[in-house]
């Protein structure tokens, strides 16, 4: 097992590569990247952005990192992400942009003094993958409070009061109970058998939970094999969270190298920026050991704020 130190800092370069990588083609069409896959960092027109600039994904799971080495403190993290929406703090150039609608409205309610496990959205369609892409540095939280590391009342309880932060409805947080267990479990032991106990570990909890159990069939498929084995063609690339889950549990499991899951990640287009980081963090962990290509290293932006905010959460007592 690779030190705390070398798997966070390479989890959290991963996100910012792939988000950076995928936001200049996010949401387009899945057909057009076909004819002309990226692979290489590119310039973001739409928001005149230069090549290797990450979004959201990077900044709210450098805000995140950056409150947790203070301790788990709601109001704090709330505080940190509404630094970032409005003076673009934990972004390259001082600007936040392409905010996701739900986490704009849970910053708003923050703002206005709602207290910040009552600010996520709980309605149907407020599932999107807002609050997945910052689940990594929670994860690492996680396993550094939990040596003896269960699936279990008390940790989910963590991952739901994080999560309700942006998103409150109950497919948001057992999506996100699925992933931050995937990811602990990968680092505890990186390989796809251990991806696929931990969904089944995760549904199985949720499974005997009133409040959750109806939610569970939304998330059956990412444990089974035929889903898994079906063609490129047939994956759903989207926001939502089951299938940005669905697309990048996809991608992992039909690919044996880093470059290679990454790359069909962010060419399925649509929200290629957050299905692209987070397929880029369990990559890196799962192949750990990896090397990022040196031209992506070259173009992005930022790479100091990273190696400072895992600078600080490694001197901190809580990782």
């Amino acid at each position: 097992m690779y030190s705390t130190s070398y798997l966070l800092f390479q989890s959290l370069t991963a996100v910012a590569l792939e988000d950076a990588l995928g936001l200049p083609i996010q949401f387009e069409k899945r057909e057009n990247l076909l004819e002309i896959p990226v692979d290489t960092m590119k310039p973001s027109a739409a928001f005149n952005l230069p090549q290797g600039t990450w979004s959201d994904d990077t900044s709210l799971s450098i805000a995140s990192l950056l409150s947790l080495a203070m301790g788990f403190n709601l109001h704090d993290l709330m505080t940190r992400y509404s630094q970032w929406y409005h003076f673009g703090e934990y972004t390259p150039f001082g600007k936040s942009f392409g905010v996701g609608k739900t986490t704009a409205e849970a910053i708003s309610r923050f703002d206005k003094g709602i207290p910040p496990e009552k600010c996520g959205g709980i309605g149907e369609m407020d599932n999107g993958n807002g609050a997945l892409m910052r689940m990594m540095p929670l994860a690492f939280f996680i396993l550094t409070d939990h040596q003896n590391y269960q699936f279990n009342d008390e940790v989910a309880q963590t991952i739901h009061e994080y999560t309700e932060t942006t998103h409150r409805h109950p497919r948001s947080l057992v999506a996100s109970g699925i992933l931050t267990n995937i990811i602990i479990r990968i680092i505890q032991n990186p390989n796809k058998y251990a991806m696929l106990r931990a969904v089944n570990e995760a549904l199985d909890y949720y499974k005997g939970k009133d409040a959750f159990a109806a939610q569970t069939p939304y998330f059956k498929q990412l444990g089974d094999a035929s889903f898994l084995r079906q063609p490129s063609a047939n994956i759903q690339a989207s926001p939502y969270v089951v299938d940005t889950l669905n697309t990048s549990f996809w991608c992992l499991m039909n690919s044996e190298q880093y470059f290679v899951a990454v790359k069909r990640a962010v060419n399925f287009g649509s929200d290629a920026d957050t299905i692209g980081s987070i397929t880029s963090m369990l990559a890196s962990l799962l192949y750990a050991p990896v090397t990022f290509p040196v031209s992506w290293l070259r173009d992005l932006k930022g790479r100091d704020q990273i190696r400072v905010a895992v600078s600080s959460a490694l001197i901190s007592n809580y990782f």
